[in-house]
């Protein structure tokens, strides 16, 4: 057995989510769970924010959720009444990359971020994480997502948010 993160279905981690009819209608919904969860609002809140915001249509995914969330961030700064703030090293308007300094031999190399990194680096805070395709959310160590998202630790983390209530 693969060694793997601790883990929290979003349909457990999400306020309401099993009384939602919106929510278990809902398919390719990602960002609206991992916003859910990193937020602590409901389904419904968090599905209408995404609507409004990202301009997403029922049951299709998140276009250019990860440009127009940092833009929100670097703009607007907060959301649902706590603190989001994008995580790495800017690269362009609204880019940022997530990589770390790592030593092979006696050279220091410049590495992209594993979700087991990441969690190994930041073992306390919530933070919404976009790896290819996919978003999910990491509160203290935990992920809150789909079951493989806390069994494949070497994906590469594409972005990151962290939320500060």
């Amino acid at each position: 057995m693969k060694q793997q993160l601790p883990y929290i279905s979003s349909s457990k981690a999400i306020k309401g989510w099993n009384s939602s009819s919106l929510a278990k209608s809902e398919t390719n919904d990602c960002v609206v769970l991992s916003i859910a969860s990193a937020f602590s609002v409901s389904y419904e809140e968090a599905h209408e924010f995404v609507k409004k915001t990202f301009n997403r249509k029922f049951r299709k995914g998140t276009i250019r959720f990860v440009s127009t969330l940092t833009k929100y961030a670097e703009t607007k700064g907060e959301l649902f009444g706590s603190k989001i703030t994008p995580i790495g090293f800017k690269k362009s308007a609204y880019n940022y990359s997530l990589v770390y300094d790592a030593k092979v031999g006696k050279k220091t190399v410049k590495r992209r971020m594993t979700v087991g990194t990441f969690v190994k680096n930041n073992p306390i805070g919530t933070f919404i994480v976009v790896v290819r395709g996919h978003a999910f959310t990491i509160i203290d160590g935990v992920v809150i997502g789909n079951y493989d998202d806390a069994e494949k630790k070497k994906k590469i983390m594409y972005n990151a948010w962290e939320i500060i209530f």
